[in-house]
């Protein structure tokens, strides 16, 4: 009797674990493709003097397991913007990101002579082949010094 009911809990047991494993895929599943990371959905690039153009960046990862392409598809003023007229160029480096490798949103921002001193407020529309965040948005703020 005893051995009976060690078999029977031994077949629950694997049923349990086949039922789980089978909806929750095996814990040593490395993820597929590749993986953007940010540091988060809003990046502030601090001041730009005025009448010159500067150099700032933004770092990502790629923690997937394939190459990573991101492209910027457009940037704009963003909804509350005061401006919007603050960037020049945009670029990212390198084309492709390997697994485990990292890479920058470039911004080149100048502000023009005679503006104000005022907050600017840009959104960036990014494309990229990571199936979980193929297009988004981040948003990038910097300050206009006189």
């Amino acid at each position: 009797m005893v051995a009976g009911a060690a078999v029977a809990l031994a077949i629950v047991i694997v049923t349990i674990g086949l039922v789980f494993f089978s909806t929750h895929g095996s814990p040593a599943e490395a993820p597929s493709g590749p993986q953007l990371v940010l540091a988060g959905d809003s990046f502030d690039l601090g001041q730009v003097p005025s009448d010159r153009t500067v150099e700032r960046t933004v770092a990502f990862q790629n923690s997937g397991v394939a190459p990573l392409t991101v492209s910027i598809v457009k940037v704009r003023p963003a909804p509350n913007a005061a401006c919007g007229c603050g960037v020049e160029d945009f670029e990212v480096t390198p084309g492709s990101v390997a697994p485990n490798g990292d890479g920058q949103l470039r911004f080149r921002l100048r502000v023009p002579e005679g503006m104000p001193d005022m907050q600017d407020v840009m959104a960036v529309d990014l494309q990229t082949n990571d199936p979980n965040r193929p297009q988004f948005q981040i948003i990038i703020t910097f300050t206009m010094a006189s």
